[in-house]
């Protein structure tokens, strides 16, 4: 089934990454990196060992826009109902606040508009869709979109018996059920 849904503009999207899925369906949540026994920081993080990435849909937010660059364009999670930390949004001394951002502290930096952090883990009983990606995704490929049906069907697989959540196309306002996602995919 597929009907017409309301937007929440409160609604928090964290990217899905397909090899990651495992360990989060295994764990029933997304896991900071220091609670998945990782601790390297790579150069280009800003949310350290402790906090997860989340965006939220902003129109007014078109460059710097963490929901543009990473969730647009991909399958991602749609939270409700989760208390987020806003981001300070820094426009120069990149190193100095990203620096500080790696630190378990709760002031939290970011080059991004719309980015929100979560401390330490996000429970999945949180999630109420996943977010296909925008129809034109030609300008940030992925290594999953090279056919619109690969990656459906990839994702089925993965959350088979495991998530009943129905997928949500933001842009359409459409929430479409699993068993009729993958003609969606098709035809759209």
């Amino acid at each position: 089934m597929i009907r017409k849904i309301e937007i929440n503009p409160n609604w928090f999207y964290h990217q899905v990454r397909f090899e990651k899925m495992p360990n989060i369906l295994k764990n029933n949540a997304i896991l900071s990196k220091r609670l998945q026994g990782d601790n390297t920081i790579t150069s280009n993080a800003w949310n350290g060992l402790d906090y997860i990435s989340l965006s939220k849909k902003d129109k007014n937010y078109i460059w710097k826009s963490s929901y543009r660059r990473f969730i647009s364009p991909s399958y991602a999670f749609i939270f409700n109902g989760i208390e987020a930390i806003e981001t300070e949004y820094v426009e120069d001394d990149y190193e100095y606040y990203r620096l500080i951002s790696n630190l378990s502290s709760n002031k939290r930096y970011s080059i991004y508009e719309d980015e929100y952090q979560i401390k330490n883990k996000i429970a999945l009983d949180k999630v109420i869709g996943i977010k296909i990606p925008n129809a034109d995704i030609n300008h940030y490929p992925r290594e999953f979109h090279d056919r619109k049906d690969c990656a459906i069907d990839e994702f089925l697989k993965i959350i088979d018996g495991k998530m009943q959540v129905p997928f949500i196309d933001i842009d359409n306002e459409l929430q479409i059920d699993k068993k009729d996602i993958k003609k969606y995919l098709l035809e759209r």
